[in-house]
């Protein structure tokens, strides 16, 4: 049980850090480039679609752990 909790932890860190480098990172290259707002617009876009995947693919390891959890025999 520690180790499906050490697992779960360094994952959903190494998550919040990739999404935080990869969110400064785009922020920068939107502030360096100069672009219309259509594309403005669809890089928005593009980001909410990935931050979604994202928060749906956390949960559902946060899902398949608890239902391992809840399987196992005592």
């Amino acid at each position: 049980m520690n180790l499906e909790k050490g697992f779960l932890g360094g994952f959903l860190v190494l998550g919040f850090a990739l999404f935080v480098i990869g969110f400064l990172t785009g922020m920068l290259a939107f502030g360096l480039t100069q672009v219309t707002p259509e594309f403005a617009n669809m890089g928005v876009l593009i980001f909410m679609l990935g931050f979604m995947a994202g928060m749906v693919t956390i949960a559902l390891t946060v899902v398949m752990i608890k239902l391992n959890r809840l399987q196992k025999p005592s």
